[in-house]
């Protein structure tokens, strides 16, 4: 199944899940999609969000010529845009969106953000002109070693300056953008936890010197974090995201939001109008609380603890890679929800993505867990 299928069918199975039987305790949740749910996703014309959350969109590239695993061509980024206009949806600077949902405070229905990550060059020639046109805020986060750097993908200071002054906001993602959770086999704890300090508030160092009112954001690097890069990241006074999909709402963690990341295989009109009408699972908490793995590790199982809210815990449905997984539910109060894919996972970066229907709506709801696993070796595996 291609990326962008599985996107589609993720959010067709929670909708068929809507009318399927409860499924028993501890089984297989079935995959199949009929016709008529593909009808219904196809005029997906679904009340406003519920104003206590909101979505964040990561880009990076917005060029026909990048990675298509980071890209996305102007002419689909402008489409997105019209989607978000003639929806009536409200783009938000994105300091004042997590600023406003922390506080419990209600957003405008339809809020969604805009951010790119790494700074690079497309985001200044072509995203920059087309939200400036619109009037449209938006966030860079950047890593200064690279515009320090001079590299010519990458934008120069000046044009990150000539954003700021038209509305955009830029953030922190790290100095040099390395594996933040990964310590090294020559370095002990505290100096990985030494480097980490010093890539998040050297980035922000460098960015007070550069920039008027940097924001006291962060983006991880490759949207990896774990429990003591997330205490530096508190402890630093950053609201942090990573690169795992979903809305966020004032319950979730706020030195881990989500964000849904846009490229060419998750880029089609139909998959963007999904994540934009999305809410966030109410989840209250994980088990594990870090998916940091080992390199022995095959078949984790993620065990969720789920709060109450519009949604029946019996109609969600677990994806790995496009496939389904298993799930089972323990009943109680509060239930906990078991997944766990259906074959080892391999190094670098798993999702298990979980979605459900609402019941007082057309939206929908998502959750999605990062798993990072180092090779046999032990070695750690690239970006």
């Amino acid at each position: 199944m291609s990326a962008q299928s599985f996107e589609r069918t993720t959010f067709l199975h929670s909708l068929a899940a809507a009318s399927v039987p409860a499924v028993p305790r501890r089984c297989k949740l079935p995959a199949r999609v009929t016709a008529a749910v593909a009808l219904l996703l196809a005029a997906i014309g679904t009340p406003a969000l519920a104003a206590t959350s909101a979505v964040v969109l990561e880009y990076h590239h917005v060029s026909a010529d990048g990675p298509e695993s980071t890209s996305v061509d102007p002419d689909t980024f402008e489409a997105h845009m019209n989607y978000l206009a003639t929806h009536d949806f409200h783009v938000w600077p994105l300091p004042k969106l997590v600023s406003r949902i922390r506080a419990g405070e209600d957003v405008p229905d339809r809020t969604v953000a805009i951010t790119f990550d790494d700074a690079y060059r497309s985001v200044y020639t072509e995203a920059f002109p087309r939200l400036r046109a619109r009037g449209w805020p938006f966030t860079v986060f950047v890593s200064p070693g690279y515009i320090d750097g001079d590299y010519s993908h990458y934008v120069s200071w000046d044009q990150l300056r000539t954003m700021a002054r038209h509305g955009a906001s830029i953030g922190n993602h790290s100095l040099h953008h390395p594996h933040l959770v990964h310590q090294r086999r020559d370095e002990t704890r505290e100096q990985w936890l030494g480097r980490v300090r010093h890539e998040i508030a050297g980035a922000q160092q460098r960015l007070e010197a550069e920039i008027t009112q940097p924001a006291h954001l962060l983006a991880y690097p490759f949207g990896e974090f774990s429990p003591p890069v997330q205490d530096i990241a508190r402890d630093l006074g950053l609201t942090a995201f990573g690169q795992q999909s979903g809305a966020f709402g004032p319950e979730s963690d706020f030195t881990a939001l989500p964000r849904y990341p846009i490229a060419t295989a998750f880029a089609s009109l139909d998959s963007f109008a999904l994540k934009v009408h999305s809410r966030p699972l109410p989840v209250a908490s994980t088990d594990p609380a870090s998916g940091m793995l080992g390199p022995d590790a095959r078949v984790p199982e993620l065990r969720l603890t789920l709060a109450k809210g519009p949604y029946r815990p019996r109609t969600i449905r677990c994806y790995m890679g496009g496939e389904p997984i298993d799930v089972s539910l323990d009943d109680g109060n509060p239930p906990v929800l078991h997944v766990r894919a259906t074959q080892p996972i391999g190094p670098g970066r798993t999702k298990y993505n979980c979605t459900a229907p609402s019941t007082d709506s057309g939206s929908w709801f998502w959750y999605s867990f990062l798993w990072m696993k180092p090779r046999a070796d032990g070695s750690w595996y690239q970006g």
